[in-house]
């Protein structure tokens, strides 16, 4: 063969190579399904990581639960649901829901390659944020480490150069309230009152999500073994939890059990509990295999997901709300289709009732449906992003009063109270008292009230001249 050949040859290998290779770097488009048991949050958060496992597994043969060495799916799925992001490049929800078998569905179609098989935490989160974005997270932490100065901070250092890792939205809720009040003292001084109080309470949410450290722990000492060089030991435990602050959910429960075995070899027993803690935090300690700090960022994050994706879970309150429009309302939801599951929570007609809906509504959605279904009896009281309050429609009555709370007194036939200005009655026949409304004295009472009068100062002119 030529030279003119072998070259021909080469060219050709190599191009059959390189168009082998881009075929096989080009991302393949999967269809996967994943479920659960149940119809909690935690359930649509599995049943989303199982359909990511399985578009994985389906598009590169990744088995993600293998590859992060994960024995119980549903205590560890946090982990294989960040861990499928490193195959994952993109994916869209098709169907979810909860089934009539109790089991949620979701079924996705993703683009998955082959990636890398397991990827350290904060890359594998901040690829999450670079395709979805990132939720506002704020951070309150209690340090108390004995033996060294109080009010260190080492895990909310640690916890702020993860967020900046991440590109994450970290919320610093001390300064947001400050700069609250400040605004309320100058409605104050302006004679804006009202706005002043409003902004005192501090209602709106700084942040979607609030992760909790408590740190305890205490300086043991230095010592030095076999001649080798002094180290500080100390004893560390940490307790974390994530918190939906509308709500007062607890997303995640990490307890970071104490270790009496922790060192450092640093100088002084400051610089010391600061490297110890971020360790422990980040579950860089030798003979560690207990929860860190990562598996609540991945719970946050895997909720974050859900809630854009699936739909977010909102909390419905009613003031006042009746039987017959309690089991109306749930109709009404439930046949919505863009709210795809309905949970009623808890129920009474003289005080606060409430449903949780799943739904891919906004709140400004979500409050018009509600307002279709009881047009004439609820108006929308405040609401923020997962939480919504209505209040019954107050129609003022003849006496110039608040009156009876619309549509209250004729739907309550079981003897359930209604509130009227703000007194309960029973409806048992005894009608409230008026409130607010003088009512005219007798004349006979103020003929009595003059006669007492006059008779008094008689007496009193009397006994002082009997003193003289």
């Amino acid at each position: 063969m030529t030279g003119f050949g072998c070259k021909a040859v080469c060219r050709w290998v190599l191009s059959a190579c390189l168009v082998a290779a881009a075929a096989r770097a080009e991302p393949t488009a999967v269809e996967a399904e994943g479920r659960a048991a149940g119809d909690s949050a935690t359930a649509r958060e599995q049943a989303l990581t199982d359909a990511l496992r399985e578009a994985v597994r389906k598009g590169v043969g990744v088995d993600v639960t293998s590859a992060t060495r994960v024995t119980d799916f549903a205590m560890d799925y946090d982990r294989v649901f960040a861990a499928a992001f490193g195959h994952v490049k993109q994916y869209t929800v098709l169907e979810a829901g909860l089934d009539k078998d109790g089991i949620y569905r979701v079924k996705i179609r993703a683009l998955v390659e082959a990636g890398q098989p397991v990827m350290k935490d904060a890359l594998t989160l901040r690829m999450i944020v670079q395709l979805k974005g990132a939720p506002r997270v704020a951070l309150e932490t209690d340090e108390l480490i004995e033996g060294v100065p109080p009010g260190s901070d080492y895990a909310k250092a640690w916890f702020e150069a993860v967020a900046r890792e991440m590109q994450l939205a970290l919320m610093d809720t001390p300064r947001a309230s400050r700069q609250s009040d400040k605004l309320a003292a100058r409605d104050a001084f302006l004679g804006d009152a009202h706005t002043a109080e409003l902004r005192r309470l501090d209602m709106a949410p700084d942040a979607e999500f609030v992760v909790q450290a408590r740190v305890r722990g205490r300086y043991v000492g230095r010592e030095s073994l076999y001649g080798m060089t002094p180290r500080h030991k100390f004893s560390l435990a940490v307790d974390l939890r994530a918190v939906r602050p509308e709500t007062g959910e607890v997303l995640a429960s990490v307890p970071i059990p104490a270790r009496e075995d922790l060192s450092s070899e640093l100088q002084s027993p400051e610089m010391a509990a600061r490297e110890l803690t971020h360790m422990l935090l980040a579950g860089d300690v030798a003979h560690s295999e207990t929860p860190c700090a990562w598996s609540v960022f991945r719970k946050v994050f895997a909720r974050w997901l859900v809630e854009l994706d699936l739909g977010a879970i909102r909390r419905l309150e009613f003031a006042g709300v009746t039987d017959a429009e309690f089991d109306a309302l749930q109709k009404a939801l439930g046949e919505t289709p863009a709210i795809t599951s309905v949970w009623p929570r808890e129920f009474d007609s003289r005080g606060l009732s409430f449903i949780d809906v799943e739904s891919r509504f906004d709140p400004a959605g979500l409050k018009t449906i509600v307002a279709k279904a009881l047009t004439d009896a609820l108006v929308y009281d405040r609401g923020t992003e997962h939480y919504l309050q209505f209040k019954r429609k107050e129609m003022p009555g003849s006496d110039g009063g608040d009156g009876l709370l619309a549509s209250a007194a004729g739907s309550n036939q079981s003897g359930r109270a209604t509130i009227v200005s703000g007194v309960e009655s029973s409806h048992s026949g005894v009608q409230p008292p008026e409130i607010g409304k003088a009512k005219a004295m007798p004349v006979w009472a103020w003929w009595t009230i003059g006669t007492g009068g006059a008779l008094a100062m008689a007496g009193v002119f009397l006994m002082g001249r009997r003193i003289q």
